[in-house]
This record gives structure tokens, C-alpha cells and sequence, in this order.
């Protein structure tokens, strides 16, 4: 006989968990023992066991690790309570056979294997091992779509595209109005996997923007919450934090930018180990979006660590090889060395941010460049060359006539010094 199912794996070790008689390390936990009838109260229809927590984690953990690939944007409470919930809702499929509704033991040494069985399908059935995906859209503020883009996994699209063209009924109905400038609808097993698969997309979106626009943050009120249509003709509000820092331009989605956004679908997949290095290194500098200068750049780090530190010579070696590999070795590698005892300093508790770091001065003295600017572009440079390559069109300056005009009138240098380690694009 071959390996058990998973399915088979995680129902024995559940059953395992639940016993017949209270113990001081194990807690009450109500299940149904019959379905419940149309009008019924429902508490009037569960039997009393005594479920053990610790008892839970061998099969939260062997779901974590080899269960659908959803899972692993949730936590292990997450899984916890899916396991719970699932449990609560599906005794009935062996409490018709117990010969006692009291027993010594755990529930495991009082089901048939018939039984094991039937629960193992009814789980692998439910919607942890097969999910119904759904869609969640994220109201984005500082975006315009001029062009919908829509792929297998998610969309980017116009105000008025979402719902037949109702988006204003439902800003005034679910999101209190909020300016709303398009959607983000990502097509997902949970909410938590669709909030990770947003983190990614916004991450590349970030990417697209010139490091002065993207964090030239100002008191703009940015949309947040966000909506699920978990059924035909359902709709669903939930509250989150803001889905974009609020920078004062917005991200414009053309049909220039379609194909390398064509890219992101394969990432969202995670079926290799390097469209899951993309992915981490998406998230790591969509986190970085919304920080204070001094602390982002710790974050900038971690998204080249994660893409071309992984390689086993070590981190500092992968990022230093993956930069020179990916700039064509059109950077100077020493000036790159002093950038890397930055972040060695940061890393190794020696500066709790970029400005306590004593190789901050000393990289400045040296290159008349404050080292946050060199960061900034050289992560961003080699992001976009990374994954997206020759394809990436990063977007164009919105001020660009503001700044001509002000060079014509002297307000500023129309030749200005440019000491940074690289250009952004190309």
C-alpha cells in the first residue's frame, strides 16, 4: 500500500485531539451531533467533548506544510479554527455509530475505520482541502486605469468596471464614499491569500513609480476595507488598513503596461522556487512603500536578500554576485561593498536604522550622495531588470513640465549632478 492521504493523516491526528471525559489539559468544545432542522436553535443540537490544543498542532502543522497552497498565508491559529470549525459542523457523519455517547479515551479509539474514512472524504471535500476561490477587490485611491488589464488570477480595472457599473452605489453603500480612483479584484482561496497576492501586485505597481514619486507621501485620504463577493448577488465589507501609502500622484494602467504585468500571474502561481523568490521580493518592497526613509531601507535589503541571497554562498556574497549578474557588472563594486556594510550594520544590531549607521557618514563623505537615494535605486534597478526584464515600462515623470518650467526661470539647475551608483531606468 502506497502513503495515506493527507486527508486520512490530518482526521486521525483531529480525532486524536478530542476525548470522551474532561482532563486539566483539555478544554470544553460543543459539537452538533445532527444536522440542524430550519428554525431550530442550534445549541440544542450539540454533545459535549473535550478537545486537547496541544493535541491539534501535529495536524495544523502537517496541513501547513503539504495542504493546499493557500494555506500559506494563514497562521496556524488560522488553520486551528478552520480544523475546529470543520470538526464542529461534521460529527454527525460518526456520532451515528458511537454505541455511547460517554467513553474514556479520545474519539479516535471510538470510530470505526469506516467512519475515519468517511470523515477523511467529507474533509477533503470541505472547503479547506477544495476551496471555492472568490473575488476580493481593493479600492486603490492614487490609481487610474486607462486600460482594464485582466489575467487568470487578478484584474486591475476602472471604477466603473467593477459590478456592471455600479462602483458608485457601492462606494456609497460599502466604502463611505472614500475616493476611489480603481479597482485591485484578486481571485483567491481566502481573504488572507488574497490580501498577500495585493501585496505583491501593489509591490510591482510601487515598482513602477520613480523613487521621488513613490514616496512623495502627503495628507491625502487614501480607500481602505475592501470588498468580497463570496456568492451570486453577495457582497461583503470588511475593514483593513490602507491598501497604498498616500502618494500624491497616481499610478496610471495603460495598455503599455500589459505585458509586463502579464508576468505577475506566474508569480501569484508560486510554482518554482524563483517565481517564489519574485514573489517575496515583491512583498518585502511593498512593505517598504509605506515606511519613514530611515527604516525602509532595511526592508529595500531584504528584497534583494530574497531573490539573490538564497544561492548558498552566503547572503552577502548572493546579493553582491545577483547585482553585478543583473546590472551586466555595470556597477562599482567597491562603492556596492560599502552599501552592503550598511545593511551589515543594520542587520547585525549595530544601527537600529540607516541614519545610526556609522558607514552612513562614510559612504556620503566619499560619494557626495546621501546612501538612502543609491539604495532606493539600485534595489528598484534590479527588481525591474530581474523579473520583469526588457519587458518592465516604468512610468513616465507627471511633472516633468512642472520641472522644465522651473529650470527655464533658475529655480533649479538645468545640469544637475548625478553621483548616484545607478540610473533607475534603463
Amino acid at each position: 500500500m502506497g502513503e495515506p492521504r493527507l486527508a486520512d493523516t490530518v482526521t486521525t491526528y483531529l480525532l486524536r485531539a478530542y476525548f470522551g471525559k474532561q482532563a486539566p489539559d483539555r478544554m470544553i468544545d460543543d459539537v452538533l451531533y445532527d444536522v440542524v432542522p430550519l428554525g431550530a436553535i442550534e445549541r440544542n443540537y450539540t454533545v459535549r467533548l473535550f478537545l486537547k490544543p496541544s493535541g491539534l498542532i501535529p495536524a495544523v502543522l502537517i496541513l501547513k506544510a503539504k495542504g493546499p497552497g493557500y494555506l500559506a498565508a494563514h497562521s496556524l491559529n488560522d488553520i486551528e479554527m478552520m480544523l475546529r470549525g470543520f470538526f464542529y459542523s461534521s460529527y454527525p457523519i460518526i456520532w451515528r455509530e458511537l454505541k455511547t455517547e460517554e467513553f474514556d479515551g479520545s474519539v479516535f479509539d471510538v470510530t470505526s475505520e469506516s467512519g475515519r474514512r468517511a470523515l477523511a472524504d467529507t474533509l477533503e471535500r470541505s472547503s479547506i482541502f477544495s476551496p471555492s476561490p472568490s473575488f476580493t477587490a481593493f479600492p486603490i485611491t492614487p490609481m487610474v486605469v486607462k486600460s482594464d488589464f485582466e489575467c487568470e488570477n487578478f484584474s486591475l480595472i476602472d471604477l466603473h468596471s467593477l459590478a456592471e457599473g455600479n462602483a458608485d452605489w457601492l462606494r456609497e453603500q460599502y466604502l463611505d464614499n472614500m475616493d476611489v480612483g480603481g479597482w485591485l479584484v484578486v481571485k483567491a482561496a481566502s481573504v488572507e491569500a488574497a490580501k498577500r497576492d495585493r501585496r505583491i501586485i501593489l509591490g510591482a505597481l510601487a515598482l513602477a513609480l520613480g523613487h521621488q514619486d513613490r514616496h512623495g507621501f502627503t495628507l491625502r485620504e487614501v480607500a481602505k476595507g475592501f470588498l468580497r463577493f463570496p456568492g451570486r448577488h453577495t457582497i461583503s465589507m470588511s475593514s483593513s488598513g490602507p491598501h497604498t501609502p498616500p502618494i500624491g500622484g497616481s499610478i496610471i494602467i495603460d495598455v503599455t503596461d500589459h505585458d509586463w504585468l502579464n508576468i505577475l500571474p506566474r508569480i501569484l502561481v508560486r510554482s518554482t522556487s524563483v517565481t517564489k523568490r519574485h514573489g517575496k521580493a515583491l512583498e518585502y518592497y511593498y512593505r517598504a512603500w509605506f515606511m519613514d526613509e530611515s527604516d525602509r531601507c532595511f526592508l529595500l535589503f531584504m528584497s534583494l536578500d530574497a531573490i539573490f541571497g538564497q544561492d548558498g554562498n552566503g547572503f552577502a556574497a548572493g546579493m553582491k554576485e545577483g547585482v553585478k549578474r543583473t546590472l551586466n557588472k555595470d556597477v562599482d563594486e567597491k562603492r556596492l561593498d560599502a552599501l552592503l556594510r550598511i545593511r551589515n550594520t543594520m542587520l547585525h544590531g549595530g544601527a537600529p536604522d540607516l541614519f545610526a549607521s556609522s558607514n552612513y557618514l562614510k559612504y556620503a563623505e566619499k560619494y557626495f550622495i546621501d546612501p538612502t537615494t543609491d539604495i532606493q535605486l539600485l534595489v528598484a534597478k534590479c527588481l525591474r531588470l530581474h523579473i520583469f526584464g526588457e519587458l518592465f515600462r516604468p512610468q513616465s515623470n507627471p511633472d516633468i513640465n512642472v520641472l522644465e518650467f522651473a529650470e527655464a526661470q533658475g529655480l533649479i539647475p538645468s545640469q544637475r549632478e548625478d553621483n548616484s551608483i545607478v540610473t533607475e531606468w534603463p
